[in-house]
């Protein structure tokens, strides 16, 4: 691009700098964002920011990502904290973690997810009276879990399934097979387990 003239604006550095997130660039990826000031005179907005957040997360750079927040001249916006909580559970940084959740929940209280998050966080961590208060505060604040939800395509008609659900047209059937589907599988692990005991 630079070398056809072309020269970049603030939506492409949003581009590059979600590219080098997603390809773990994190040296290019911070060099463009000085580039972007420093050469190209842009100054960075919270997208830029959000971006450059995710990168150093994913990357492992928690710590760092959390500071960058703190240096963001406007208000962090929930997108940012996401960011840095989903690096956050895959690199294990619980004390950041509850942080960003709490966040979240402050930008958006009836988000179920971050509370969900959160309430299992907290039990993995045997941390049970948080959990608690976590399930009273979703209780308070009337925030209810979503169902898990799964779809099929049989001869061309959808069919969709919430986790629990007594209501769909043909459900004494469904739950008929899922029982049958349940005793066979319960054979099968018995026999197998019974030729590995005589091999």
């Amino acid at each position: 691009m630079l070398r056809s003239g072309a020269e970049p604006n603030e939506v492409t550095f949003i581009a590059l700098l979600s590219a080098c997130s997603h390809a773990g660039l994190v040296k290019e990826g911070r060099r463009w964002f000085d580039m972007m000031r420093g050469v190209y005179g842009f100054e960075p907005e919270i997208t830029h920011y959000g971006c450059m957040v995710d990168l150093l997360a994913r990357a492992g750079f928690v710590e760092e990502a959390e500071e960058m927040i703190h240096r963001i001249p406007v208000e962090p916006d929930a997108v940012v904290w996401r960011s840095l909580l989903s690096a956050c559970l895959v690199h294990q940084h619980s004390r950041i973690a509850e942080m960003a959740a709490k966040k979240i929940i402050e930008l958006e209280p009836y988000d179920d997810g971050v509370h969900v998050l959160l309430w299992n966080m907290y039990c993995s961590d045997n941390r049970w009276n948080d959990a608690l208060k976590v399930r009273k505060a979703m209780k308070d604040r009337k925030v209810r879990k979503k169902p898990g939800c799964s779809w099929i395509e049989i001869n061309g008609i959808v069919h969709e399934f919430l986790a629990d659900d007594k209501l769909h047209s043909i459900c004494t059937e469904i739950y008929l097979v899922l029982e049958g589907l349940a005793e066979l599988m319960k054979l099968i692990e018995n026999s197998s387990d019974q030729v590995q005991c005589l091999t």
